[in-house]
């Protein structure tokens, strides 16, 4: 009977402590403009105090080509994280998050973000946010994708890691993760084609866990390569109805690494934001590109499907020549890929509507602070 009353105590207070802890009064539109990050404020709760704010340069791009010509460098920005670090004074390993269409403000109010966090800093390992959005002008996209183009959060991570690279407590390790366009960033960075341009060699993070990754419009390569001492886990939710499992499957699947680098776990049944701690529901204005064409680019970065220059240049003359279109995506990206959203518009390939959301954070914990653990400590 004893050990039956510890038993329940222990779930009891298991439970409780993955509860919604988070639930604060912040403002997150007042907290982000373009001078101001919302992690500023974020810093400032009492369930986030601790850790540092790092400001560091990145810069703004449209996509992996213009990183490949180096056309980002035209638009410096920059950009703030938050970094906290377990206790004392050891050197540690250190992931680096970066947030969903939701925006910073996930680090409020995702209870998994939060507590995934938590538990990192327990086993040993750092936390680094960072805010992709508030600088370039936006809060959240998920009503309106065109407001950021995806590379972002993606060149922000690199540039994060080359700044943690020198700290004093960063041991050479490091993992990153996300959900949703967190995740599409994190597989962005799991190739050796675009971290190459950022770093030295054929290395870059050691552990990537991308979460509810968009694989079939992000401009990932047709013929993706793993960076050479990476471990990857692609996770997904079987029913997710915004970014498909299927072709984040296609395309971890299509990775060049050696065996057992790539793994992939379709979790059936499980929608976007499986985590969010409550049961699934329909979100009626998110924005949905199913309908649009696919978008993947060649080892220079040349986007695949000829659809796109058919609509952008031919059909609509939204663009002279491609070489204009380039040239305008090096100059003025954001505006750039707004007009990508305008020939989606007019084609009407764009939709809203999806159903997201799910108690499976209790479930799921584990494997995500495991995945961390075997491959950083």
């Amino acid at each position: 009977m004893k050990r039956v009353i510890l038993v329940i105590l222990a779930i009891f207070f298991t439970t409780n402590l993955l509860a919604h802890s988070t639930n604060i009064n912040f403002d997150s539109k007042a907290n982000c403009t373009k001078k101001k990050s919302m992690l500023n404020g974020i810093a400032k709760l009492k369930t986030h105090k601790g850790g540092k704010i790092i400001k560091f340069n990145s810069y703004t791009g449209f996509d992996q080509r213009t990183v490949l010509i180096d056309g980002h460098l035209r638009n410096p920005i920059e950009i703030t994280g938050y970094l906290q670090l377990p206790k004392g004074t050891d050197k540690v390993p250190i992931v680096i998050y970066t947030h969903s269409s939701g925006g910073p403000g996930d680090y409020v109010w995702n209870d998994f973000v939060y507590h995934a966090a938590q538990n990192l800093l327990k086993e040993g390992i750092g936390v680094m946010y960072i805010d992709n959005f508030c600088p370039r002008g936006a809060r959240e996209t998920w009503r309106d994708q065109s407001k950021v183009p995806l590379i972002n959060g993606a060149i922000d991570a690199m540039m994060a890691l080359k700044v943690l690279q020198s700290h004093p407590r960063s041991n050479g390790k490091f993992g990153t993760t996300g959900h949703s366009r967190g995740g599409t960033n994190s597989l962005f960075l799991a190739d050796v084609k675009f971290t190459s341009k950022f770093l030295t060699g054929t290395k870059g993070f050691d552990a990537i866990l991308p979460e509810a990754a968009e694989c079939r419009m992000a401009g990932f390569f047709a013929e993706p390569e793993l960076t050479s001492n990476t471990t990857l886990l692609v996770v997904h939710g079987g029913a997710d109805d915004w970014t498909l499992a299927k072709f984040c499957k296609e395309h971890a699947e299509r990775i060049k690494a050696p065996p057992g680098k790539v793994k992939i776990d379709i979790k059936e049944g499980w929608y976007h934001v499986w985590h969010a701690g409550k049961k699934p529901w329909r979100e009626k204005m998110a924005m949905t590109l199913h309908d649009c064409p696919d978008v993947y680019v060649d080892n220079n970065g040349i986007v695949t499907n000829p659809i796109w220059k058919e609509w952008l240049i031919d059909k609509y003359k939204i663009y002279p020549s491609e070489e204009a279109w380039y040239e305008a995506a090096q100059n003025e990206p954001r505006k750039t890929f707004k007009k990508i959203f305008k020939a989606m518009k007019k084609e009407k390939c764009l939709s809203r509507g999806v159903t997201i959301g799910g108690d499976n954070m209790n479930v799921y914990m584990p494997q995500f602070i495991n995945f961390f653990k075997e491959n950083l400590l």
